[in-house]
């Protein structure tokens, strides 16, 4: 016995998993516990990769096809290249897919090479998604990848903490404001004036 007044530990509770995890074999458990506990990726962006990322959300807002492509390879690219990973395969496709469940955003193909395909217009009325909406798609598809690429967990779950590392992305490289002020952030940032 100890001397003296012991302070009541807290814990956090743990965390609630979902019912699929049980069903998984132990090895992709292992995996699954194990990406759930990294929560944000090393990545210090890049002026140009802000720079992408804004020029991107214009290029969207003006509901271009293959500028869209164009810009998220490059942003993929970019943020491949801050990450030190192989760039992976980005393909824009017009209208998505859907069924009773809802509409297909994007998909990671983990095949050789990688790739990964989205869509930028809605199921029902064609038109072009928000591009915050698509820009987050992009790095929730990219954290699959990176998954495989850069944390080499042989599986990509979605779990919490692949949730907070797809947030860390958008926090990192999706700032608040439209593509202008964004620009022109970036430009100032260049410059030295940036705040």
């Amino acid at each position: 016995m100890g001397i003296g007044p012991r302070s009541p530990r807290l814990r956090k509770p743990p965390e609630q998993l979902p019912a699929f995890f049980y069903r998984l074999s132990a090895a992709a458990q292992r995996i699954y516990l194990r990406s759930d506990a990294i929560e944000t990726f090393n990545l210090v962006p890049s002026p140009e990769a802000l720079r992408m990322t804004a020029v991107l959300i214009k290029t969207l807002t003006d509901g271009r096809q293959a500028a869209a492509a164009l810009g998220a390879r490059q942003l993929a690219d970019e943020l491949c290249r801050l990450l030190q990973v192989r760039p992976i395969e980005i393909e824009v496709r017009g209208v998505r897919p859907h069924n009773a469940r809802g509409e297909l955003h994007g998909i990671f193909y983990p095949t050789r090479p990688p790739r990964i395909v989205l869509w930028m217009r809605t199921a029902q009325r064609h038109q072009t998604v928000k591009p915050r909406t698509f820009i987050r798609t992009l790095f929730h598809e990219i954290g699959h990848y990176l998954d495989y690429a850069l944390l080499r967990l042989g599986d990509s779950f979605h779990t919490r903490g692949f949730f907070q590392r797809e947030s860390s992305l958008v926090r990192a490289l999706l700032p608040a404001g439209d593509a202008e002020t964004v620009l022109g952030q970036t430009k100032d940032n260049a410059r030295g004036r940036g705040a």
